[in-house]
């Protein structure tokens, strides 16, 4: 895509394309055209713009025109009350700056995608020294009543063939109301609404010569009603930036995600082969098309005579000029307006007038002399012209004399030559001149003065009183601002493209940071997201006006202050963390490394949100072993300790009930022994009583057998033995349930 600042090629000026050539003289006949309307409507206003810039910041610029040709050979004095009034209102302004703030309106936008275009924003704008851009579109806007700044692309870094990243940067468009020309038909404020711009930019015939060729000078034409007349002025060659919208047809690709069924559209000239094979990896497949208009911004360069630069696509979907106005109105179906000095000129003019005029009546008669005859300085003139200088006493001066010899009575001087007094009128106009211009302008008021024996509360009473006679202006500085965030995010869509780039945020406070474009990671449901994708979504800006980050800053340390004061007798924690953070909002050298600290500590805490270069080091370092607290140690060493005498304690316990255990088996052994001893005893007797039993069969029949059995033994073993040996049993089995 070509962009606005494409550099001139020469080879391509030298290759002359017919068509090409009659389309470029069509186009600078158009536009030359509509540049002598809105000239010929707006002319008399532009020319008391300049006429108000001049009046209020050049020496001697209070006197031009008819009001010069009538104090011709006098003195012209130049008290310059009006800059006074001008300088509360800029003063006011770089006291109270303007924050543009992106907010997410739909459900595709978020609002970290939000958070990160405000930083990308601050970044762009401090990289591209855009405070200087708005400062002086803000003071032409104050002293003349139009200003201006335009938007531009350029690449980040120009001396590095490998870096083809680009940054929107803020350039500043000096002397507005005769450089920045709107379609007639713009009726809103910040030109939303108009179809083409002009920007007239002056410059040095050399430099002119260097970029296009000595043989092309021509200036673009200009018919500004001047005054006045500049004996020295630069030699320049002024040429047109013309910016207009075109409408072109094209065709509208509509894919829908196959898993979550939503719908993305893309136009197809935007759409290449890498994109399409892309998209259809992602699970996008194209579900229909529709042919539709799509809008975008031309630029090119004109001379009075030719096409510069050929006319060229420019990124974003606005005009990138954003206009500033003091006070606008809209009368005779014509745009007019004006700045703080407009009201003030006849009563500075009428005031440096008389006080001109009594300059110069004190100059002409500067003291007060006295008369005398010749005979009474006769001989004595050297004393009496030198009195002044030689601080003699006192003059003397000859006597007059009758005509017989006899000296008169002393006489003084004759007369005096006085110098003229100053007239009531005259001395009631410059009053009156005076008070005018103070009144108009806020100059004298005192407001901004601290003033003994009077309260806060009438001094803050005071401010308002002034400060409301800056609001508008303040106002409308905010709905440029505005204007602009609406013009950068249009821009950011088409030059902040490439995913995976890391790019440069700010905060607030001024501290740098970066974030990744269009970077992938899975949220709290464990779900795949696309964060900081500028093309999702819908975004508003939002301008307010806020006080300057010192001041407010100084607000923050004295209410935290307060605040932790009142609450720490109830709640200390509550009470050091206002503290601390009332020492990171602290102004002053060497507080870096302590601010720092207090810091780390608050976002370990929790009780400071961390930024994206705090959230990367909190992430590597949980991925690193960390040594273990002195108080897990201790915990862990006591938790140890505790295990180990639990341990000593069961072993212990354990051996009693193993001791217990031996104890038991050896006595069942010692049974078990006695048992079977007395099983053999019985098993001896049991032999003999056999014997004797089969001795005595012989002579009596055996009795008939038994089949019940006692203590389960055989009913051939003897009662008594056999009921020894149950219980020997009984007691075995009891001692080794209890060992178990």
């Amino acid at each position: 895509m070509a962009y606005d600042d494409e550099a001139y090629d020469e080879d391509e000026a030298d290759a002359v394309d017919p068509e090409q050539s009659e389309a470029d003289e069509e186009l600078l006949a158009l536009a030359r055209d509509q540049f002598d309307e809105i000239t010929m409507a707006c002319q008399e206003e532009r020319a008391l713009a300049l006429r108000d810039r001049r009046f209020a910041t050049i020496a001697g610029a209070q006197w031009e025109g008819n009001w010069q040709q009538q104090f011709q050979n006098s003195i012209m004095v130049e008290v310059n009350k009006t800059a006074q009034g001008v300088e509360k209102i800029i003063a006011d302004y770089r006291s109270n700056r303007m924050i543009v703030d992106f907010r997410a309106v739909d459900k595709d936008a978020s609002e970290q995608t939000a958070e990160t275009l405000n930083g990308m924003f601050r970044a762009d704008f401090y990289r591209s020294n855009g405070q200087q851009a708005t400062d002086c579109a803000f003071e032409e806007a104050v002293l003349g009543g139009i200003g201006a700044w335009r938007l531009t692309n350029k690449y980040e870094d120009d001396y590095d063939p490998e870096n083809d990243y680009q940054r929107i940067c803020l350039e500043a468009i000096p002397d507005a109301d005769q450089s920045v020309f709107w379609d007639p038909n713009a009726k809103l404020y910040d030109k939303s609404d108009a179809k083409y711009c002009f920007v007239i930019t002056a410059m040095a015939q050399e430099a002119f010569a260097k970029q296009y060729g000595e043989d092309r000078i021509c200036d673009w034409p200009q018919e500004i009603l001047k005054v006045y007349y500049d004996w020295y002025t630069p030699d320049i060659v002024t040429v047109a930036r013309y910016y207009w919208y075109e409408d072109k047809p094209g065709l509208l690709r509509i894919f829908k995600n196959k898993a979550s069924g939503e719908e993305k559209r893309i136009w197809a000239s935007d759409l290449g082969k890498s994109e399409w094979t892309q998209m259809l990896i992602d699970g996008w497949a194209q579900d229909r098309t529709r042919k539709a208009k799509r809008r975008q911004v031309m630029s090119c360069v004109m001379s009075g005579c030719e096409v510069l630069e050929k006319a060229v696509k420019i990124a974003g979907t606005e005009i990138p000029v954003v206009p500033v106005y003091g006070k606008r109105w809209f009368i005779d179906n014509m745009e007019r307006s004006r700045g703080h000095v407009r009201m003030a000129v006849d009563p500075q003019r009428i005031y440096n007038g008389q006080i001109s005029k009594l300059v110069e009546t004190v100059a002409v008669s500067p003291i007060e002399r006295p008369i005398y005859t010749p005979e009474q300085v006769a001989g004595r003139e050297q004393g009496l012209a030198e009195a002044n200088i030689n601080r003699s006493p006192y003059d003397l001066i000859n006597p007059l004399l009758n005509p017989d010899g006899q000296s008169f009575a002393a006489l003084g001087p004759v007369g005096y030559n006085k110098p003229p007094s100053l007239a009531p009128n005259l001395a009631a106009l410059i009053q009156i001149s005076s008070n005018d211009i103070g009144e108009l302008t806020n100059a004298g008021d005192g407001a901004d003065e601290a003033k003994a024996n009077i309260s806060a509360e009438a001094m803050d009473i005071a401010a308002t009183r002034t400060d409301a006679k800056t609001f508008t202006y303040m106002d409308n500085m905010r709905q440029s601002m505005q204007r602009c965030g609406e013009i950068w995010l249009g821009m950011a869509r088409d030059i902040y493209v490439e995913d995976g780039r890391e790019v440069e945020t700010m905060d607030e406070s001024g501290a740098d940071g970066t974030a990744t474009l269009a970077e992938p990671f899975m949220d709290e449901q464990g779900q795949f997201q696309i964060r900081n994708d500028l093309a999702a979504g819908k975004y508003k800006v939002i301008s307010d006006v806020t006080e300057a980050t010192t001041t407010r800053r100084d607000k923050t340390v004295k209410t935290l202050v307060n605040i932790g004061t009142i609450t720490a007798p109830v709640d200390p924690n509550l009470s050091s963390l206002c503290f601390s953070t009332a020492i990171i909002n602290m102004d002053g050298e060497g507080m870096t490394d302590l601010q720092e600290y207090i810091r780390a500590k608050l976002v370990q805490e929790g009780a400071v949100k961390p930024n994206e270069q705090e959230k990367k080091q909190i992430e590597a370092a949980q991925q690193q072993p960390q040594p273990p607290d002195p108080a897990t140690v201790l915990a862990q060493a006591e938790a140890a300790l505790k295990g180990a005498q639990a341990q000593k304690a069961q072993a212990d316990a354990g051996k009693s009930v193993a001791d217990t255990t031996l104890s038991r088996a050896k006595a069942v052994e010692t049974l078990a022994q006695a048992g079977h001893a007395s099983a053999l005893a019985g098993k001896a007797r049991a032999e003999t009583h056999g014997a004797h039993a089969d001795t005595a069969a012989t002579l009596v029949p055996p009795p008939t057998p038994s089949t019940s059995a006692v203590g389960g033994f055989d009913s051939s073993v003897p009662a008594t033995t056999a009921k020894r040996l149950g219980i020997f049993d009984r007691i075995r089995g009891m001692l080794e349930g209890q060992s178990a």
